[in-house]
Parts: C-alpha cells; sequence; structure tokens
C-alpha cells in the first residue's frame, strides 16, 4: 500500500496526521486558515487535534530562512471526517487510505508478539515490563545477599571453631583458660575480617564457605604466639 499522507503516534498512542499536509494532499483549493476554520468547528481541541507549530522555509530556494505557520495534529477518525467534508477528487481515496491503515493497525495489535518483538518490547520499556523485571531482579538479588545463615550451618561454624581452637592449643605443652580465650580471640577476628562482619550474628549464608576455609586454616597471629608466651613465662615465674 503506498503512503497518501504521513501518520504518526502522539503521546496518547492516538494515530495523527499533519492538518496541513492534509489540505495540501487532499489539493483543497481554498487557503490552509480558511479551510481549516470552516471544517473544524464541531472539532474539540485536546480531543480531536492538538495545535502545533511547525517550521518551514519562505522560499525553498533559502532553506536557512524560516517562518513558523500554525498546524494541528488530527486524530485519523476525524481526518477522515475533513476529507470527506472537503469534497475533492481525493477525498474518498484518502478516507479509503485512513480506514486501511486503521485496519492494519488492529490487526497488528491483536496478532500475538513473536520472541523478537518481545524482547523489544521489554527492552524499550514496554508498559512497566522493563521497570518490574528490574525491582524483581532487585528484589532476588537482595535476598541472595542476604540469606540467613541456618541454625545448623551457624552451630556448625561456632563447634569448628572450639575444634580448630583446641587443636592449636594441644601444640602447647600447657595452656591457662586466659590463654584458650586469647586463641579464640584471634580466631573470631579473623572470621570477621575475611568475612566483613562487625559481630558473628551478622553471618549470613554467602559467608558460609569463606568462614569455614579460614578456621580449617586458621593459624594463631604472630602477636596472638607472642601473647601466649609471655603469659606462659608470667605463669612459670
Amino acid at each position: 500500500m503506498n503512503q497518501l499522507i504521513t501518520i504518526t503516534q502522539n503521546e496518547n498512542n492516538d494515530q495523527v496526521v499533519s492538518a496541513r499536509e492534509l489540505h495540501k494532499v487532499l489539493g483543497v483549493k481554498k487557503r490552509f486558515s480558511e479551510w481549516w476554520e470552516q471544517n473544524s468547528k464541531l472539532l474539540v481541541e485536546h480531543e480531536d487535534f492538538e495545535g502545533a507549530l511547525i517550521s518551514t522555509p519562505y522560499n525553498p530556494k533559502f532553506p536557512d530562512k524560516v517562518q513558523k505557520l500554525q498546524d494541528y495534529a488530527v486524530t485519523s477518525d476525524n481526518a477522515k471526517h475533513l476529507a470527506m467534508q472537503s469534497q475533492t477528487k481525493k477525498s474518498r481515496e484518502i478516507r479509503d487510505y485512513f480506514i486501511q491503515v486503521e485496519k492494519e493497525y488492529k490487526q497488528q495489535q491483536q496478532a500475538p508478539l513473536t520472541l523478537d518483538q518481545q524482547i523489544a518490547a521489554i527492552a524499550t520499556g514496554y508498559g512497566s515490563v522493563k521497570e518490574e523485571l528490574v525491582e524483581v531482579k532487585d528484589r532476588v538479588s537482595d535476598l541472595e545477599e542476604n540469606a540467613p545463615l541456618s541454625a545448623g550451618e551457624y552451630n556448625y561454624i561456632g563447634s569448628r571453631i572450639t575444634q580448630r581452637v583446641n587443636e592449636v592449643a594441644h601444640g602447647y605443652s600447657s595452656i591457662t583458660q586466659k590463654q584458650r580465650g586469647e586463641l579464640y580471640k584471634d580466631i573470631n577476628r579473623g572470621v570477621k575480617v575475611v568475612t566483613g562482619i562487625s559481630t558473628r550474628t551478622q553471618l549470613r549464608a554467602k559467608h558460609f564457605d569463606t568462614a569455614m576455609d579460614f578456621i580449617n586454616n586458621w593459624e594463631p597471629s604472630t602477636a596472638t604466639k607472642m601473647q601466649l608466651r609471655q603469659t606462659s613465662f608470667e605463669f612459670e615465674a
């Protein structure tokens, strides 16, 4: 189907045409302003049409010199009526063209979207789908990021810390309760550092593997070892 007149969509998704272009395509002999005033008396502004200023050259030979002209974006339904009211040789052809374009548009709207069209619709924010998908994705990411440790995992970390402290403590001939307390402070401090938390209750499921890897390979820091030796000397003295 050959395009007889440019049809666009406004912000309300209504099909609209330029009144000036319609006037020209119809081949109306009257001046545009006179034709519009005569035929638009029954139209309602902001419902049937919207006013618009367009820029056009005074002379095609001098495109840099432009003038502002009053135009109107008319809905295709009302453009059909304007075409028939004008009673030119093109009136019926233009009306039939609008009817055919409208028919094809409705068929496209009713047809199921192809996969490519669905992807394109989401990518361009079709309705609120894009925003909803982003919101859901953010919520899922937040839940995954902050999923709590199960009670079993939390207790297992605590028991494994106790086991590891006992394993290290066996390397010393004798160890006091105070020295054992320094070992607990050291290993718990390390768990907080490697997982980025301030208290053990802040441990999350995402921290489990990191915490366990640290605990299984933990050795007291040099400072803690020196503190243990110093305490042992004081005890022996």
